[in-house]
């Protein structure tokens, strides 16, 4: 998908907002976003399995960062099945067109409703923002299959994988501050987390080699999706979940450039609840080349127990300086 350079009055709505997603607001201009709040599905009257939601400016890259549409889609497939007895075990979401800002309508259609589980899969699609028509034709700018599961009693019981050593997140240096140059300095869903990586790395604009493509980084949201009973809610776990750009950039070296990392497909495993405040994600970039990346993230809670897996792969596109 290209952009180009043509007045908006020559668009159609979708055209037109792909042209906005290139002029990104200053961070200023931005309400602080809230996870929760922000993807809360509003059901849609008469349409069984529909809701809308509007996703604010807090959550931009350029588009809607994929794990936040990830995530609106999870809101609203818990909120369809609506099964107090079940929690996600897995979903898995692919990428089909990019997502403005705005307004999203989102329908769940109910694969399976068991005694010990439920499948669902959901479609989201952009709404035109001047006429938000959630009634109207289904899209499928994004769809995730979801499966829910009863917590059954304990046969096996065992973490295969090993956390890394890695210092505490008040022992690690925050996010730096971008060069005002940097394509990235405007983009406002940087300023709704903290992020900070466990050891030094290169920031755009200085040269260093290709290296080892595994990353280690502290997470948590700057407002706390937390239920009732103190655990984050899960399907927040698609935004953290959404991390291959850095472990990309550490075996790619700076000889490459900046680029974006736009998601095709990711697969999400919900391994245990997370009440601690910062979750801690262990990237590996197993392979790149033709274009595209895929790779494998382990969220950790910060007493090193294993939370989530994730696996992504996505398509990796140069910016262009000017």
């Amino acid at each position: 998908m290209s952009v180009e350079l043509v007045p908006v009055s020559r668009l159609g709505h979708r055209e037109a907002m792909n042209a906005d997603a290139m002029r990104l607001p200053a961070r200023s201009e931005v309400a602080p976003g809230d996870i929760l709040r922000d993807t809360a599905p509003t059901p849609v009257p008469g349409i069984e399995g529909r809701a809308t939601t509007v996703i604010p400016e807090a959550w931009r890259i350029f588009y809607a960062f994929g794990g936040t549409t990830m995530a609106t889609a999870l809101r609203a497939a818990t909120a369809t099945v609506d099964r107090d007895d079940l929690h996600l075990v897995s979903c898995d979401a692919t990428f089909c067109q990019a997502v403005p800002i705005g307004p999203v309508a989102t329908q769940v259609e109910v694969l399976r409703q068991g005694r010990s589980g439920a499948q669902a899969l959901v479609r989201l699609w952009a709404l035109d923002p001047d006429d938000p028509d959630p009634a109207g034709p289904v899209g499928n700018d994004l769809l995730v299959t979801c499966v829910f599961g009863s917590r059954a009693q304990r046969v096996f019981d065992f973490r295969g994988a090993v956390p890394p050593e890695v210092p505490e997140p008040d022992d690690c240096a925050p996010r730096a501050v971008l060069d005002p140059d940097s394509p990235f300095a405007r983009i406002p869903y940087h300023a709704q987390t903290d992020f900070r990586l466990t050891a030094p790395s290169p920031s755009w604009g200085q040269e260093f080699p290709p290296g080892e493509p595994r990353t280690s980084s502290w997470f948590r949201f700057k407002a706390p999706p937390r239920l009732p009973d103190g655990r984050w809610d899960p399907t927040s776990l698609a935004v953290p979940g959404d991390i291959l750009g850095p472990a990309v950039h550490a075996g790619a070296g700076s000889s490459v450039g900046p680029f974006l990392v736009i998601s095709l497909q990711i697969s999400l495993q919900f391994v245990a609840d997370l009440r601690t405040e910062w979750l801690l994600q262990h990237t590996a970039a197993h392979a790149a080349g033709d274009g595209y990346a895929s790779g494998t993230a382990e969220l950790w809670d910060q007493d090193r127990q294993l939370v989530a897996i994730a696996t992504q792969c996505a398509k990796l596109q140069a910016i262009q300086p000017g």
